[in-house]
């Protein structure tokens, strides 16, 4: 169980910091530090937050034939760029400029995580 959260965590680190060097409107600072913490925060609101956004937003998922996960998956990129400033860690930050930075980000991110996981099965 705990072995899965850690590896959960780190391939989600690892996508992060992929996806920050691929996308010029996507910047974490604070080193590696910045990595893990962006990471583990998106990780978590993945875990504790999307569910419930999902649940909320039946309707237009169902609407749009999926696509509306996509505003889903920004929303909770938004709210980890908040809560990031929110924690106040010196010299880390998380800044997504735009809205098709925060759309090509998920897609960027979701592709990196699918692809993660079919790897480690």
């Amino acid at each position: 169980m705990i072995r899965a959260l850690v590896t959960f965590l780190a391939l989600n680190t690892l996508s992060v910091y992929l996806v920050d060097q691929i996308l010029n409107g996507f910047e974490i600072t604070g080193g590696t530090l910045g990595f893990v913490i962006v990471g583990v925060v998106i990780g978590l609101l993945n875990v504790f937050v999307k569910p419930l956004l999902k649940v909320l937003s039946l309707p237009f998922i169902f609407l749009t034939v999926g696509l509306f996960l996509i505003i889903v998956n920004a929303v909770i990129l938004w709210l980890a760029e908040q809560f990031v400033a929110f924690i106040d860690i010196p010299t880390v930050t998380l800044t997504i400029e735009g809205m098709v930075n925060y759309a090509v980000a998920v897609l960027l991110l979701g592709v990196l995580n699918y692809l993660f996981q079919k790897i480690l099965r």
